[in-house]
């Protein structure tokens, strides 16, 4: 999801939510979700960017061992998984079937990589190969 939508969706089950926040140009400071006792809320700040391109704060193994860690801890009891970044195209959608293939929640993910083809690729393959450690 990106900002707009995340701030427009009103939970109606136990929602895990994560918040893809930029070093360059953060806004959660600004926008709240719809208050609920249905959220839980965790937040991480990289950018949309990759190694070779783009700048700001990079993902990276710490950040992923992290965002695994907690979803594993914290994530995997809640009926829905919300995720969003500023725009919703590049960093949320690879967090979030990076989620989906590690935790297998259930959803198809060819027919999400199909859907979400502008994705960050970087972070989902950072997703993928720290988890082979880590889970």
């Amino acid at each position: 999801m990106g900002l707009r939508e995340a701030i427009d969706y009103t939970p109606t089950n136990l929602t895990y939510a994560i918040r893809i926040d930029s070093q360059i140009a953060p806004f959660t400071n600004c926008f709240a979700l719809q208050n609920s006792g249905l959220y839980t809320i965790v937040k991480y700040v990289f950018d949309d960017r990759t190694p070779k391109c783009g700048s700001g704060k990079l993902f990276d193994a710490d950040i992923a061992q992290r965002l695994l860690t907690d979803f594993r801890e914290n994530g995997l009891d809640h009926d829905t998984l919300l995720v969003h970044c500023f725009m919703g195209r590049n960093r949320s959608p690879a967090v979030g079937m990076a989620l989906n293939e590690i935790f297998e929640l259930g959803h198809d993910t060819d027919k999400l990589k199909k859907q979400y083809r502008e994705a960050n690729w970087f972070v989902y393959d950072t997703l993928i190969e720290v988890a082979k450690r880590l889970i």
